[in-house]
């Protein structure tokens, strides 16, 4: 079966742990930005603003990744740079959290540019339809059920230290992981045929 193909791909694997990650981090912060703000002095209506322009930022995005996407056979410095404009975003939280409005801009639109990237690969690391179709099957049913763990747990790590320095690391750390993870999928390479006996 091409399912049982897809399952067994490296490149496969990449993809969804792309998506994955980045939906986590997503998640993760339009959960807890608000709080974050707040902790570090800024006025509830000002935190509720940044989180609004947080959502604005990751839509922004598709202004210049959709048409371009078709015209780049490989992707990897995108999918490498996307990733750290979220790790720039996390540090700068964590470090200089007066500077958020420059920080929750990197956030929106990194995480938003990856999510097209991890939509587009799912076409085109495939060879054909079906092929596709198990790919957007495991990645998005994978991709999502990691992500529904980001916010329960970055809340643990702030109910455990009594700050958001360790979330903000660990969020750092995953943005790392998932732009290595990222140039891996970004090369130009498709999923390999399924098999007669598959």
């Amino acid at each position: 079966m091409r399912q049982a193909a897809v399952w067994h791909s490296p490149l496969a694997w990449q993809v969804t742990l792309f998506m994955g990650i980045n939906s986590l981090l997503f998640y993760t912060v339009n959960s807890w930005l608000p709080s974050m703000l707040a902790d570090n002095g800024f006025s509830p209506e000002k935190a509720g603003s940044l989180h609004g322009l947080l959502q604005l930022a990751s839509a922004l995005p598709g202004l210049i990744l959709v048409p371009l996407m078709p015209r780049l056979k490989d992707q990897r410095l995108i999918a490498f740079a996307t990733p750290c404009m979220s790790l720039a975003g996390f540090i700068g939280l964590w470090l200089m959290p007066g500077w958020a409005l420059v920080w929750v801009l990197l956030l929106g639109a990194g995480s938003g540019a990856s999510f097209i990237l991890a939509l587009s690969f799912m076409g085109l690391r495939a060879r054909d339809a079906m092929q596709s179709a198990s790919l957007s099957s495991m990645a998005q049913t994978l991709g999502y059920l990691l992500a529904a763990m980001g916010p329960p747990l970055i809340g643990a790590l702030y109910d455990r230290q009594g700050d958001w320095q360790l979330a903000l690391m660990v969020c750092a750390s995953l943005s790392v992981l998932m732009a290595g993870i990222g140039w891996l999928a970004g090369r130009d390479r498709q999923l390999p045929e399924a098999s007669a006996s598959e």
